[in-house]
C-alpha cells in the first residue's frame, strides 16, 4: 500500500493546484499522509522562481494541517535547490536538489528547463564537452548533500531528463556511469551518516520524458547493493500525479532486490516493508 507523497508541488510555485485541492485528492486516492514540498526561492530564474513568500506558504499548510487533521497529516516541506537563499526555520524537511549549473558572472543556466536549452548550455558553456558539464552538475549535487543533508536527495540524475526524447548523451558508456556512480557513492556516504533517503521520482514519466524514474537503474542497482533506504515520489505537480507509476516503480524495486522503501505516514518517515 502506498501511504503517502512526500515530494509534492502547488500553485505556489510551479504546480497547477492549490494546496486545498491537492491535500484533498490525496483523501481521494487513500493517502493517510501528504508531504508539500514549494520549491525553495529562486529570484534568478523568472521561468520558476519558487516560494517567494516562505511565512505565506507556511502558514497556509498550517491551516491545512488542522482543518485536514482528522483525515489527513500533512507535513510541511520544501525543495530546496542548492543555489536558493537558505530557507526559514519551521520546516518539517528538506528535499535537496540541484536545477541549474554553476553560475558564470551572475548567468544561473538550467539542468532541466529545456532540451534546447541544455544543448545551448553544452555548447556555450562546455564547448560541447559533455562529461565536463555531466562532472560538473554531479559534483554541485554532491556538494548540496555534504553542506545541508537534506532528509531527501531529490531527482539525483536529473541532467539525463531529456535524454529518452532528445538524444544527446550515452548514459551507457563507462565514462558516464563512473561519473554517477562515483557521485552516489559521495552521496550514499553523506545521507548513511544522518538518516537520508534517496527519492526514486515518477516525475519524468507523468510529463512524458521518461519512461523509467529517476534514478537510472544502475544506479538503483549499486542503492540496492549498499543498502540505502529510498523513498518513491512522483513529484507532483498536479493532483491527479499524486501516486504517478508508484505500483510500477515499486515492481521495478522488486525485481532489483529491494525489499522495502521508507513511506511518509503518520507524519514520520518509516520504513514499509513490500
Amino acid at each position: 500500500m502506498f501511504y503517502s507523497n512526500a515530494h509534492t508541488h502547488s500553485t505556489w510555485c510551479d504546480g497547477k493546484d492549490s494546496l486545498l485541492a491537492v491535500a484533498e485528492a490525496a483523501i481521494q486516492i487513500g493517502f493517510t499522509d501528504i508531504g508539500f514540498t514549494g520549491h525553495s526561492s529562486a529570484p534568478f530564474d523568472p521561468s520558476c522562481p519558487g516560494v517567494s513568500d516562505e511565512v505565506g506558504y507556511q502558514k497556509e499548510v498550517h491551516g491545512l494541517q488542522e482543518q485536514f487533521k482528522d483525515y489527513l497529516t500533512i507535513s510541511l516541506g520544501l525543495e530546496w535547490d542548492y543555489y536558493s537563499p537558505q530557507p526559514h526555520e519551521g520546516y518539517d524537511y528538506f528535499v535537496g536538489s540541484v536545477h541549474y549549473f554553476p553560475p558564470r558572472a551572475g548567468v544561473y543556466r538550467s539542468v532541466d528547463e529545456s532540451p534546447e536549452s541544455l544543448m545551448q548550455t553544452l555548447q556555450e558553456w562546455y564547448g560541447g564537452d559533455k562529461l565536463r558539464m555531466v562532472q560538473d552538475y554531479y559534483n554541485t549535487v554532491v556538494t548540496h548533500i555534504k553542506e545541508h543533508q537534506p532528509k531527501i536527495v531529490g531527482h539525483f540524475d536529473l541532467i539525463t531528463k531529456f535524454n529518452e526524447k532528445a538524444h544527446w548523451l550515452d548514459d551507457t558508456s563507462s565514462a558516464y556511469q563512473k561519473i554517477a556512480l562515483q557521485a552516489l557513492d559521495d552521496v550514499i556516504d553523506v545521507v548513511q551518516t544522518y538518516d537520508g533517503l534517496v527519492e526514486v521520482n515518477t516525475g519524468a514519466i507523468s510529463r512524458n520524458w521518461r519512461t523509467q524514474p529517476y534514478p537510472d537503474c544502475f544506479l538503483l542497482q549499486q542503492l540496492q547493493l549498499r543498502e540505502c533506504p529510498v523513498i518513491i515520489t512522483s513529484d507532483s505537480h498536479e493532483a491527479t500525479t499524486l501516486n504517478y507509476h508508484f505500483k510500477e516503480t515499486k515492481e521495478l524495486l522488486e525485481s532489483l532486490g529491494f525489499t522495502s522503501t521508507v513511506q511518509l505516514k503518520d507524519g514520520k518517515f518509516q520504513k514499509i516493508p513490500f
